[in-house]
């Protein structure tokens, strides 16, 4: 039998300890590094991971590293930092950043850890905690064939849906995308919505009416329910995350010459609800926020 990788995860949050947890079932050998919260550091510990306190120790342990944080510069300092991936030891590792990263910014860190001998995966997650923890998530991997070839039995264990999109930062592309629209339709639904309430319309007859038509679909559903019942748990997702999204799905946009005039709005929206305090949210709660 074909011995398993040695794999790193770094990101313990509410996606990434289910991964880590279905990486350790799959039979892979895992080091882990905690960040504030001990509870899922010591649930993995539990279950055979290894604990080490920096990037840099990670390193000398593992073939893979998995990342699951929330921003590129996070990411980058992983990687660049002054106890970075890179910052001691030799051996080669593929690193794969599952976060929403900025393109530019994945792109970039690949030249540096192709010029150190090492690779680099972007794979962006679909789909919720849920699905982390019991494997099934949705998979967007971007990367060469070789690497995807190498990566898949890994990716498998966390996965329902896995799909390679193409070369590295296409799948942080696609990501944005998908962000971008939706973070764009939910403010959409709660400005909407915001007119309905204004006008006496019945809030759930409008759900009822646009729900029996080709505008429902879960995603819509979800923020729906917060708008009619209060209901703001649907989709567990942070308003500040989707914010963060925004700003750097516009960043792409203005680097290939898109006048995305509606996520710009969108953006903007979101950016007041940041700033009065509301960014801990979740993004259903613009139908609370956004009310006239």
């Amino acid at each position: 039998m074909q011995k398993k990788e040695r794999v790193g995860f770094i990101g313990l949050g509410a996606m990434g300890v289910g991964m880590a947890a279905n990486v350790i079932k799959g039979g892979y050998p895992l080091t882990v590094m905690g960040h504030t919260r001990r509870e899922p550091v010591e649930r993995l510990v539990g279950m055979g991971a290894v604990e080490v306190k920096t990037p840099a120790e990670m390193r000398e342990h593992c073939d893979v590293v998995i990342l699951c944080v929330t921003t590129s510069d996070a990411v980058e300092e992983i990687v660049k930092g002054e106890q970075g991936l890179l910052s001691q030891g030799d051996n080669p590792f593929m690193l794969i950043d599952c976060g929403t990263s900025r393109p530019d910014s994945t792109l970039a860190l690949g030249k540096i850890l192709s010029d150190a001998g090492c690779s680099m995966m972007d794979v962006p997650l679909g789909k919720s905690a849920a699905a982390a923890e019991s494997g099934t998530l949705n998979m967007m991997a971007g990367g060469s064939e070789a690497d995807f070839a190498q990566a898949k039995p890994l990716l498998d264990t966390m996965s329902e849906n896995l799909f390679h999109v193409g070369g590295l930062g296409i799948g942080h592309r696609i990501k944005l995308i998908n962000n971008g629209y939706s973070m764009a339709v939910a403010v959409l639904a709660a400005e909407a919505m915001a007119v309905a309430r204004e006008g006496g319309v019945d809030l759930k007859l409008v759900h009822e009416v646009m729900g029996a038509g080709p505008n429902r679909s879960d995603f819509f559903d979800w923020i729906m329910e917060s708008a009619v019942n209060g209901d703001e748990s649907k989709l567990a997702f942070a308003i500040k995350n989707g914010h963060k999204d925004m700003g750097y799905f516009s960043a792409m946009a203005d680097e290939v010459g898109v006048d995305a005039t509606l996520p710009e709005a969108a953006y903007k929206r979101m950016s007041q609800i940041v700033e009065a305090g509301h960014g801990e949210d979740n993004v259903p709660s613009v139908m609370r926020h956004i009310r006239k």
